[in-house]
């Protein structure tokens, strides 16, 4: 009977070591402060490619900016790719949630412009750039961690959503089992942010396990808008990396390569 519980508990521990030996990032630098590298998040992709897209950035050399479709001559919100193009950004991927009528859900600066000033109640992280005065370039911000009100952040650029896991390695976000893709911004101990696009479903839960057991060394994260909306373009050089959000059966062109969803809200990651 000892036998026969032990070998099941040695079986998974060999499939969690090997799991971590084929997840481990090989980085590729696209410009100094900027990497790029693909891992894995087998077996806890439920849906698709368990391939997770991490680009990894130093915020005081590489710069972030939020943008919004009413800032580009554009009635309706531009695609991802349509976004790079306009942009000419290293890289682009979506913002956080927003209303049918494209308005964004909770706070949103760019430019160190007010594009939404109302704060979300449910929502307790925001991706902050661009410091106003001297200061640090960027930063995945836990508001329920300081003591000013949001909309007082001396920040110029700022996206608003909700935290993934905090500091001390708590899930923020309730346990389900809806399946997306996922897009999440996080820090590590470095200071670096590490924004990460899943090609295939995760739950948020599991996605989290993957994230904090990964070499990635985040100390906390926020997730950004997920589903279809989880879309990510990169290009630099002869670089070029792009990943769209899942398009189930039911949809107009569930295959086609240009199946992309209107983002009234992007970030862009620029290198000066």
């Amino acid at each position: 009977m000892h036998a026969r519980w032990v070998l099941p508990f040695v079986f998974l521990v060999g499939a969690f070591v090997l799991w971590r030996g084929t997840s481990i990032p090989r980085w590729r630098q696209l410009s100094p402060g900027l990497e790029f590298a693909i891992f894995r998040g087998e077996p806890y992709c439920r849906r698709g490619s368990a391939a997770i897209a991490a680009l990894r950035l130093d915020p005081e050399r590489i710069r972030l900016r939020v943008r919004h479709y009413s800032q580009v001559s554009s009635a309706e919100p531009p695609d991802v790719v349509e976004w790079q193009r306009q942009t000419h950004a290293v890289a682009v991927f979506n913002a956080g949630q927003f209303y049918p009528d494209w308005r964004y859900m909770g706070l949103l600066a760019s430019g160190g412009r007010w594009l939404s000033r109302q704060a979300h109640i449910g929502y307790h992280a925001a991706l902050v750039a661009d410091r106003r005065g001297p200061g640090e370039g960027g930063h995945v911000v836990d508001l329920a961690a300081i003591t000013i009100a949001p909309e007082s952040l001396a920040w110029n650029e700022i996206a608003q959503s909700y935290m993934l896991f905090d500091s001390t390695g708590s899930l923020r976000v309730r346990r389900s089992e809806r399946i997306a893709n996922r897009t999440v911004v996080g820090e590590d101990r470095h200071g670096r942010l590490v924004v990460l696009v899943s090609e295939g479903g995760y739950t948020l839960a599991d996605f989290a396990f993957v994230l904090q057991e990964s070499p990635l060394h985040l100390r906390h994260a926020m997730s950004m808008d997920g589903g279809r909306e989880a879309e990510l373009v990169v290009t630099r050089g002869e670089f070029r990396y792009a990943s769209y959000g899942k398009w189930e059966k039911t949809d107009e062109h569930p295959s086609a390569p240009a199946a992309r969803v209107p983002l009234p809200t992007v970030i862009t990651v620029e290198v000066p």
